[in-house]
Order: structure tokens, then sequence, then C-alpha cells
């Protein structure tokens, strides 16, 4: 009997002892498959590092020369400049006359394995574009001010916002209780918040605002002191800061887009807006490029839009759009495959649209990128089945690449 109790408890020992192995075994498998997934993660994570880098390359390469690059011509022998020249040179051509180009995407690993499949198959994406001529915010805010040296930088306002639903003469209330033409009040206090000296300004009635004025507002509403706010007297650094102003302030609608009263019905007095946030930036220039832009662009452009008659203004904006799709006459060396032939200069979209174009409108317009321009890079790299993207600025000189900003996913 004593006999069997002991066998009973060897055997219950054993079987506890074959447990714990195998728990530990599967500890140790487990860690095993979780350590092998870091490394294989750190792995990855490295080689799209490098593609990063390999992008920023690509970027450099085309950005640096895109200046020197000649323009097709008859004679020339496209594909043998292709391999044994300039690889990147349609990326350069289309840069410099399109103000944007893509390059890519680039497979950067190209060993196989016995199936023919690729075995890491890595690849890397670079898209520029200009900072403004054309770009989703593309005039830049800070350079349409009453010191900015343009006499028609309020005509230019005015048209955005009469484009974006504000009528050039709707009236409405301070916040102290006049009546006051919006379109006036928003640029004067725009002004006072970018010019550079605290005097209050005035466009015709409407009243602007300087520091004196945010320091009592703020108070009475008893804004913390870390919270407080005065007008930059300089460029400001983002669109964004535009909610902050004294005008805008009391309706953000006219950046945001929806009704001016949101509390109240739609009405003549009281209409729907368009926000015209988005087609600013802080950077660039303020001249547009036809051949990239979209018709609220366009609808800035003196000799363009006018006030008087929105209409046709949209008309001969929507022309110049479409004769963007159209082969231009008597042209040699046409590439019948395109969807879109870029206009020369002011005479040839002058030639090919079919509208009243005023000459005042050479004045705001550009045909290729300019030499002062910023650019924006995106880089997209991926790698089995991760992705990395880097969204920078930067600008040309000496044929350097000098980056004001980096940002990574």
């Amino acid at each position: 009997m004593r006999n069997s109790s002991h066998k009973g408890s060897a055997l219950i020992m054993a079987l506890w002892t074959i447990a714990v192995l195998s728990i530990m075994v599967l500890a140790f498998s487990l860690e095993a498959r979780l350590q092998s997934g870091v490394n294989f993660y750190v792995r990855e994570r490295n080689r799209v590092d490098r593609l990063v880098e390999s992008g920023k390359i690509l970027a450099e390469v085309v950005l640096s020369s895109y200046k020197d690059v000649t323009d097709w011509s008859e004679d020339e022998d496209t594909q043998k400049i292709l391999d044994e020249d300039d690889r990147w040179l349609m990326e350069k051509r289309a840069l410099k006359k399109e103000s944007k180009c893509k390059i890519g995407p680039i497979l950067l690993d190209d060993s196989k394995d016995d199936t023919g499949a690729y075995k890491n198959p890595s690849t890397v994406t670079v898209e520029i574009s200009v900072d403004g001529g054309g770009s989703e915010k593309s005039i830049n805010i800070n350079e349409l001010y009453e010191g900015c040296g343009d006499a028609n930088y309020r005509l230019r306002l005015e048209m955005i916002l009469y484009s974006h639903g504000i009528d050039p003469e709707l009236e409405v209330k301070d916040d102290e209780g006049r009546s006051v033409v919006l379109a006036n009040w928003l640029i004067a206090c725009w002004n006072d918040w970018r010019d550079e000296d605290n005097s209050q300004g005035k466009v015709e009635e409407a009243q602007g605002a300087e520091e004196d004025w945010y320091e009592k507002d703020d108070e009475d509403k008893r804004v913390a002191e870390e919270d407080r706010i005065k007008p930059r007297n300089g460029s400001i650094p983002s669109v964004e800061e535009l909610a902050r102003i004294r005008g805008f302030r009391m309706y953000p609608s006219v950046l945001t887009g929806g009704l001016l009263y949101p509390e109240e019905n739609e009405s003549e007095d009281n209409p729907r807006v368009r926000g015209i946030v988005n087609i600013f930036g802080v950077t660039g220039g303020t001249k547009i490029n036809p051949n990239t832009c979209g018709v609220d662009e366009l609808l800035t452009v003196p000799g363009i839009c006018d006030v008087e008659d929105l209409e046709e203004s949209k008309i001969i904006a929507e022309a110049i759009i479409a004769a963007r799709a159209e082969m231009p006459e008597n042209q040699t060396g046409i590439d019948e495959n395109r969807t879109w032939w870029p206009f020369k200069d002011f005479e040839d979209l002058c030639y090919r649209v079919n509208e009243n174009i005023g000459d005042e409108a050479r004045n705001y317009l550009v045909f290729a990128t300019e030499e002062n321009s910023v650019f924006r890079i995106k880089i997209t790299c991926e790698s089995l089945g991760m992705t990395r993207v880097v969204n920078a600025k930067g600008y040309v000189k000496d044929k350097k690449i000098r980056y004001i900003e980096w940002r990574e996913d």
C-alpha cells in the first residue's frame, strides 16, 4: 500500500516536471519569435531609413540643376540623352516649365528569387512642387498687404473674398456695434497685424487693430496672461494665425466656410461662404502660374477677374483651364498622347484663349518656376509593407538645397 502511494507521488512529480519544462519551452519559443519579429522590424526600419536618404538625394539631383536643363527641340534624340547624359531630363523639364514633377516609384532592390519574384521589393517616390505658383495653397498671404508695394493688393483680396461668397459691399456690425463693409474691415485688420508699426490703420470707414485693442479685448474676455496675443508686425508663420485677428475672430466662417452667422438662416445678409484659408500659404510669391493653378487662383488676377462681373470672370478663368487641354496650333513636336499643354508666355495664353484678358494680368502671371521659389518635397518609401513619408520644404541657393522644414511620419 505504501509502495503504491510512493509510485503515485512519483508520477505526479514527473507530470509536474514535464508541465513546467513544456511551459519553459513554450516561453523560450515565444521569446524567440518575439525577438525575431523585433529584429525584422528593426532591420526593415533601417532599410526604410536608407530609402529616405535615397529619396533625398534624388530630389536634390533634380532641384540642383533643373534651371540649366535644355528645352525640347525637334532634332534632339531624347532617348539617347536619357540613356547617356541625364536620366532625370523629363523630371527637370517638368519642374522648370510646369512647377512640379514626380520621380518614381524607383525600385531600389531588384534582386529576385528562383521564381522570378523580387525578394525584398523596396521603392522610393519623390514628388516636388513649387510652394506657390498653383499648388494647393498658392498665394503667399504675407505678400498681400498695404506695405507690399502692389497698388492692387486690396483689389486682389477683395476678389478672393468675392469669389468665395462675400460681396464687396456686404455690411456687418463690428465688435463695437458700428456698421462696416466686411471686406474693408477684414483687410484693415490684416494690414495692422502684418505691417511693422503700431499705428492703427483704416480702409475707408473700417478700422484695424493694434496692440492696445488686443490687450483690452483679452482683458475683457479674461484671457489668461500666457494666452494673450499681440499683432505679429511681420510675416505670419502659418495661415491658421489669421483666426486670431480682429474681424476674422468675429466672423470665423470667412476662413473655414459656412454661414456668416451660423445661428441664423441663410439669406442675402447671411450668405454661405467658402473658406478662403485654403487658397493661401505663407511662403513663395503671389504670382499665379496658369499652367498649374485652378479657377480660384485665376480669380485673384486683375485683368481676368472683375468684381463688377464675377460670372464673366469665371467664364474667362474656366476658358484658360480648358485651353490647357487643347493642342496648340502651328506647334510641331507635340506629343498627342498628352492631356494638356502648358502656355509658353502671356502672348501664347492670349492667343489660345478666346476671351478678353486684360493686359495688366501679365504682371500677376508666371509661366515657369521662378528663381526664388520655395519647393515642397514629398518622399514616400515602401519596403515589405512598411511605409514612411517625409514632407519637407526648401529652396535652391548656389546649386545646393537649403531646407527650411523637415517632417517625418
